[in-house]
This record gives C-alpha cells, sequence and structure tokens, in this order.
C-alpha cells in the first residue's frame, strides 16, 4: 500500500468510498456526499491521505478541525474510510497509523473520534490504535428518522505537547 494526499482530481474515489459508508448506516450522520468544495473547506490542510495499491483505491483518511479557538489549535477530528470490498485487510489500520504520523509532525496533540455504537469495526481499529473511550453523546443526532448515540474517543500524543 502506498499513500497519495487527497486533491481535486483524486476526489470522486474519495465520495466513492464515503458513499459506501453513508450507505452502511453506522459511519456517518451525513446522507449524502459532499461536494469538493465543502469536503475542502471542513478539513484541514494536511492529514488528507488515500490509500492505494497498483490497481485501487482503498481507503481515504482525514483530519478536521474540533474548534476555532487557538486554544484547541492541536486538537483534530478523525475520519477514516475503506473500500467495501477491502474491508477487513488492514487498510484502516494503515491509513490511522499515517494520520497519527502526519498529525504528529503538524503540532496536533490530540486527536478525536466520534463513532456510532454499532461500528464495532471503526471502534476496534481505534482502540487498538491507542484512543480510548471518554465517554458518548446521548442521541446526539438523527439517521433516518432514529436518535442515536455517538461514542467519543480520544487519542493524546506520547510526543506533542508534553
Amino acid at each position: 500500500m502506498t499513500i497519495i494526499n487527497i486533491d481535486k482530481t483524486n476526489f470522486s474515489k474519495v465520495q466513492h468510498i464515503y458513499q459506501q459508508g453513508i450507505l452502511t448506516g453506522v459511519a456517518t450522520f451525513e446522507t449524502e456526499v459532499p461536494d469538493w468544495h465543502y469536503w475542502d473547506t471542513n478539513h484541514l490542510p494536511y492529514g488528507r491521505i488515500i490509500a492505494k495499491n497498483n490497481t485501487h483505491f482503498l481507503g481515504w483518511a482525514a483530519l478536521s478541525a474540533v474548534s476555532k479557538r487557538k486554544v484547541y489549535a492541536g486538537v483534530a477530528e478523525v475520519s477514516v474510510y475503506v473500500d467495501a470490498q477491502f474491508r477487513g485487510q488492514n487498510v484502516g489500520d494503515f491509513l490511522l497509523k499515517k494520520l497519527i504520523e502526519i498529525s504528529e509532525k503538524n503540532n496536533i496533540w490530540t486527536l478525536q473520534s466520534g463513532l456510532m455504537r454499532a461500528n464495532t469495526p471503526s471502534l476496534k481499529l481505534h482502540t487498538n490504535n491507542d484512543f480510548r473511550i471518554i465517554g458518548y453523546k446521548e442521541k446526539i443526532g438523527q439517521l433516518n428518522g432514529i436518535w442515536l448515540d455517538n461514542i467519543i474517543l480520544e487519542r493524546r500524543s506520547h510526543t506533542v505537547g508534553l
């Protein structure tokens, strides 16, 4: 597997994989894939990566700011999505490890993630990469008319912001 940066030219691959995540019903509260402008505006300029092999785009991961307040400049939210045909093949682990590495090179000291309770593969992925559950937001959003909780996880860097 190799990593390339997400940009406007390959964003259609991100959209395809994101649509698969939406269809699972456990990956996001979003019901529509965003366009490039919206996605670009809502993600940090670094930590936008796609995993690929010789023939396929396998998955993507990205960072977004959790707040515009200066005190939280070193805190980012993680998104990781894997193409359906490559799930269970350590693509998510590869992406998350790279994202952690990139985040620390950019002075991010805390990574956060919000997961639906039913997304057990993502929960396992995060806890296997040093994220810990810090709580949950009760019935924080609706998906298809059903109120759902969101498990909140965080990972504190061992090298940045000590």
